[in-house]
Formats: structure tokens, C-alpha cells, sequence
């Protein structure tokens, strides 16, 4: 893995925030509105190009139309867009993010990449509001893309290449904070500054989570995008955190585990294999597999590639998996990880073996054991395995 060196990863996040300026919105209604079109290069005629909205924590399918021979297409939802955030995205591959409704017609002009990555590079048009989210993406995408390599490339390096590596990460996420930080200060009350604070710590940067729902408190609250930042801010100030919390009641009707398909998850606090503290909560915003296993584990470790492969398969779209060990030998741990390709980033342990703490407050007594958060925090689905698990994902991704 090659990283940017930082005199060029500090240029070209300049230059992007000079590039990022206040939009003008005006009022005229134009006579395709409601209608999202676009041309796309290096795509197959019959491509499909699905609409999705943010709803509830997730992205709701509602429309979908085809590429033609020359890679245009036209979308057109039957019930009319309200005013937030919503997503197109090609072949199931390459997304793109607008803020709009049914009183636009965005049209994207975009280049389908050899990766299945984000179209940071798609020009927006009809739609000013998305055009300057555009912007903003075409600047911290790249470095969100580099930041996630070099988490996946770190497990294969030496203890002194790690160091040097994890200085280059530290670097992105300094650009990414800092690029972030501007585009919030040049665009206030901006409904596109939502997105530039999904990209902060939000236990570090509070005051920028404060400040920007502040400033859409009137103008942008009903959207769900903003309900759900805002549910993640208030659960920061209210966080309910294990091990500081005291043991949930018991609920004995429910099989292997306390919680269930409607609660709120609780936050896990817990050292990763290189010593980093990794939290549950810091994934808010995401769909999120909270998977309790172990090295030792058979099942567990049988059950592995389906992860992996819906990791692979949903990765780009929002989805993340946050992996519980109850093993009791680091080494083991590790050597499981590797042999298993699992490679997000999201490991945690505590050495306990039965006696985990995150384990123990969710009353989970047999492994594996998978609880599906949604993008708010709540469980969506628990005791999911195989197939079980691409259903729910295929509903909540397609």
C-alpha cells in the first residue's frame, strides 16, 4: 500500500476547499421536475439506476430505470421526492448522493471508475443543494478511499512498518477532519454540511455536531438525515457505554441474548488487536453486523465467508461489520483474523473468553450470535447466518 505523502495529501485538500463555496438556491420549478436524469460513460446499455431515499436509518428503493445504448437515463419516482437526502446508484456498484425533491430535475454527468467505489467525480446540474454536496465528496472521498485501504493494508505489514503506516493514517484523518471543518464553516446553514459531519469523530468534535444541527434546526429537521445525526448527537451526551453501565434486567424469553429486534444497541468500548480503542457507537450512521465470535469457534468460524462476502458486496453502500472475540489468546485472535480475510477493521477483544464484558451485558450465551443495527442504533434483526444474512441486507441495500 502506497500512501500520499503529505505534502501532496495537504495540496490537494487545499485546493478543495477552495474549490468548495456557498450556493445560491433559487425558486423556478422546471418542467421535468421530480424527474433525476443523467449520462453515463463506460457503462453497459441496460445498466440498471436505482433511486433510493433515506428513511428510518436506511435507503428506501423508489424508482429504478435502465441505461440506454448511449449510457442516458431518467428516473422518475411515482410518489413525488420530499426535501432530503437521497441516493442513485448504478449497477448496484457506483453511488451518488443528492439533496432534493420533487420540485428539481438533477441531471448527473459521470464516468463509471474500474472500482466499485463513490462517483466522486460526477458533475450535478438542476440541483444546487447536491451540486455543492458533489464538491464537497469530490474532495474527501479520495481521501476516505485511502483511509480504508490503509486500515486494510496494516495487517499485513511488520510492527515498524505498522508504525510509519499508522503516521500516514493519522495524516488522512487530520486532512479529512480539517477539509470537513472548512466546508461546515464556509456553508453554514447548508443542508450539505450534514454530510461533511458524518465524516468527524463525534466525541471530538461536538461542537461542530452542535453548531451544524443548530443551523438546520428550522430549515432541515424534518428530513431524516438529520433526525438520524441528531439521535447520534444526543446518545454522545447520554452515552450508554459498557462496562461503566450497570448489567440490563434480564429478559428470559428471549433465546441467547437480552436484546432484541426493536431495542436500542448498546455501545461497546473495547481494545482492537493493535491496542486501539474501537467504539460500537463510532458507526452510527452506518448498517452495522455486530458479530460475537471467537478463534476457537467452529460455527464461527465456518459462518466467516458468508461476513466476508456481504462485506465485500455492501462495504461501498454503508454497511460495516463490528466483530466481539471472546478469546483468551491475543495471538490466536490475530491468526484467526488473517486465515479468515476478515478485513474490516472493526476487531475487539478483552481476553475474558466467556467472561467478555460486551458479551456478558448482552446476555449472549452461545456463539455465533449476529445482531443487525440500523443506521439510528436500533436492531433491526438478530440471529442472522448464511443466507439469512444477504435477504436482510439485499431489503435494506436493493
Amino acid at each position: 500500500m502506497k500512501f500520499t505523502p503529505l505534502s501532496i495529501l495537504f495540496l490537494t485538500m487545499a485546493a478543495g476547499i477552495l474549490s468548495i463555496g456557498c450556493a445560491d438556491f433559487g425558486n423556478n420549478v422546471p418542467e421535468n421536475a421530480g424527474t433525476i436524469s443523467g449520462n453515463l460513460t463506460g457503462v453497459d446499455a441496460g445498466a440498471s439506476v436505482i433511486l433510493r431515499s433515506f428513511k428510518n436509518g436506511s435507503l428506501v428503493k423508489v424508482a429504478e430505470g435502465k441505461t440506454t445504448e448511449n449510457g442516458d437515463f431518467f428516473v422518475t419516482p411515482e410518489v413525488p421526492l420530499e426535501r432530503g437526502f437521497h441516493q442513485v446508484i448504478i449497477n448496484k456498484s457506483w453511488p451518488v448522493v443528492l439533496i432534493t425533491d420533487s420540485t428539481e430535475a438533477p441531471n448527473i454527468q459521470a464516468t463509471i471508475p474500474a472500482e466499485n467505489r463513490y462517483l466522486h467525480e460526477a458533475r450535478i446540474e438542476g440541483s444546487k443543494e447536491s451540486s455543492l454536496l458533489a464538491e464537497y465528496y469530490a474532495v474527501i472521498m479520495p481521501l476516505q478511499d485511502s483511509l480504508v485501504e490503509g486500515k486494510n493494508a496494516l495487517r499485513s505489514l511488520s510492527n515498524e512498518q505498522k508504525m510509519e503506516a499508522n503516521k500516514d493514517l493519522e495524516m488522512l484523518i487530520a486532512a479529512i477532519d480539517k477539509t470537513s471543518l472548512a466546508f461546515i464553516k464556509e456553508n453554514e446553514g447548508h443542508p450539505a454540511t450534514l454530510a461533511a459531519l458524518e465524516q468527524l469523530n463525534i466525541e471530538k468534535h461536538s461542537a461542530a455536531y452542535k453548531s451544524v444541527l443548530k443551523s438546520l434546526a428550522t430549515s432541515f429537521s424534518d428530513s431524516d438525515y438529520y433526525v438520524m445525526l441528531k439521535k447520534k448527537y444526543d446518545a454522545s451526551i447520554t452515552s450508554r457505554t459498557i462496562p461503566n453501565q450497570p448489567p440490563p434486567n434480564k429478559k428470559t424469553n428471549r433465546k441467547n441474548g437480552q436484546y432484541a429486534a426493536g431495542d436500542e444497541a448498546l455501545d461497546i468500548v473495547m481494545a482492537d488487536p493493535d491496542g486501539n480503542i474501537r467504539k460500537l457507537s463510532d458507526l452510527r450512521g452506518k448498517v452495522v453486523l455486530l458479530d460475537f465470535w471467537a478463534s476457537w469457534c467452529g460455527p464461527c468460524r465456518r459462518e466467516n465467508p458468508a461476513v466476508v462476502k456481504a462485506y465485500e458486496k455492501y462495504n461501498s453502500q454503508g454497511f460495516e461489520v463490528f466483530s466481539v472475540s471472546l478469546d483468551n489468546n491475543v495471538d490466536r485472535w490475530k491468526q484467526a483474523i488473517e486465515q479468515d480475510g476478515l478485513v474490516w477493521p472493526n476487531h475487539v477483544c478483552d481476553m475474558k473468553k466467556w467472561g467478555n464484558a460486551a458479551s456478558n451485558a448482552y446476555g449472549i450465551s452461545s456463539i455465533p450470535h449476529t445482531m443487525l443495527i440500523g443506521r439510528d442504533g436500533i436492531i433491526i434483526r438478530t440471529h442472522l447466518r448464511g443466507p439469512a444474512l444477504e435477504e436482510e441486507l439485499e431489503k435494506l441495500f436493493n
